[in-house]
Formats: C-alpha cells, sequence, structure tokens
C-alpha cells in the first residue's frame, strides 16, 4: 500500500513539474496532478488504518 501511495504522490509532483511547460494543457495537468496527489494520501490514510 505504501508503495502505491508513494508513486501516486511522486507521479503528481512530477506532472505538476510538467504542467509548467505546456500551457495550452494547463488546467487539465494541474486537475490531474491534484487527483494524484489526493489518491496517494487516501492510499496512504487507509493503509495506516490497517495497522491498528
Amino acid at each position: 500500500m505504501f508503495a502505491i501511495s508513494l508513486t501516486c504522490l511522486l507521479a503528481g509532483v512530477a506532472l505538476a513539474a510538467a504542467a509548467q511547460s505546456f500551457p495550452n494543457h494547463r488546467a487539465a495537468m494541474e486537475w490531474a496532478c491534484g487527483t494524484l496527489l489526493l489518491a496517494g494520501l487516501g492510499l496512504l490514510g487507509f493503509g495506516l488504518r490497517l495497522y491498528r
């Protein structure tokens, strides 16, 4: 679970950095970036509940 969460978080950060290079598609890329970041944090939070 941690690896999937870390992958989503890193992909979101990489996509946010790449969004600066594509001004025509910036809104869609930032939306996808936010979705990946929220998914990564959600997976991390879900994974922490499994260890309680």
